[in-house]
């Protein structure tokens, strides 16, 4: 991997660096250790999973790769991490990590999982900014509560390939089917591909909100669901993907594709936004978070 944090309680990640690395640990243990056959060890903690690592190559270069490198250490290191097994095996920077984009694997609740549940209430406002964004349709208070409604039914936390990284992404992965027919669209280009797929069923008001053709006598839904969740290292780079999927159900005939794009999962956006010191909470925003921790509060006060 080529990112790592030195705190459990932080929720974003640094990038692999010898400088970065020294200034924030100070060349100090328990960062820096020394093994039981005397060569000196680099430690620090996984941004995915929370286990311990260490890092490879800082002052002397690895024959296999230039660049310096953090890997799994497979053991609790004292003042640094605690090992889970299990947060291990399903931490997409893991060589046990089945990657199979078709399944959605649960795991047994533990604090990985509850640090997951934590970061998606604290910060539910600025996920749902974000996601908008990604989707270029704004989740309104309705679409946002329904959202949260089946995530919580579906246990979304709990989903093996739900990471500390991917947090908004697995959210919006674990919420299933969502109607979107009658709200703003943010992207222009989103909103005439849609139309243009169903100019008979589709049109956007004059205020930007998809609505149904005034011609249209039928019965509609628009929909939209995330599926293909792909997750692989480049190097040591991490690459995660997923489709949103858009579909139309035309009275009680099956719904139909009508548009897919695929989300490459940005994480250092989200970092920042979720470390932005200077985010203003309108009265929405707090709306947002009131629902986040009235409908997920009591699933993380289980961890407790």
């Amino acid at each position: 991997m080529n990112v790592y944090k030195v705190s459990i309680d932080y929720k974003g990640y640094y990038a692999i660096d010898k400088d970065d690395y020294e200034q924030r640990t100070s060349r100090r243990s328990p960062w820096y250790k020394t093994s039981d056959t005397g060569s000196p060890q680099y430690f620090a903690i996984c941004p995915a999973c929370d286990n311990p690592i260490q890092i490879i190559g800082f002052y002397k270069p690895s024959i296999n790769t230039p660049h310096p490198y953090g890997k799994h250490f497979g053991r609790s290191v004292p003042g640094v991490g605690v090992y889970d097994h299990e947060a291990y095996t399903w931490c997409p920077y893991s060589k046990k990590n089945i990657n199979n984009p078709d399944e959605r694997p649960k795991r047994e609740p533990s604090y990985l999982t509850g640090q997951i549940l934590k970061i998606l209430i604290c910060h539910f406002d600025k996920i749902v900014f974000f996601l908008s964004k990604n989707m270029g349709i704004r989740i309104d208070e309705k679409l946002a509560e329904s959202m949260l409604l089946q995530y919580r039914d579906e246990e979304g936390w709990l989903y093996a390939r739900a990471t500390l990284m991917n947090v908004p992404w697995q959210f919006a992965y674990m919420t299933d089917n969502q109607v979107i027919l009658f709200k703003k669209i943010l992207s222009s280009d989103l909103a005439e591909i849609l139309i243009n797929q169903v100019p008979k069923y589709l049109m956007l008001n004059d205020n930007g909100y998809l609505i149904k053709h005034p011609d249209c006598k039928k019965y509609i839904e628009l929909g939209t669901y995330y599926t293909r969740h792909h997750i692989h290292v480049q190097g040591n780079e991490l690459v995660e993907k997923m489709d949103c999927v858009f579909t139309l159900k035309e009275g009680y005939n099956t719904p139909r594709e009508i548009h897919r794009i695929t989300i490459e999962f940005d994480y250092r956006y989200f970092d920042n936004l979720a470390n932005f010191s200077q985010w203003t909470r309108s009265p929405y925003n707090n709306k947002l978070l009131q629902l986040a921790n009235e409908i997920l509060g009591p699933q993380l006060a289980k961890f407790k």
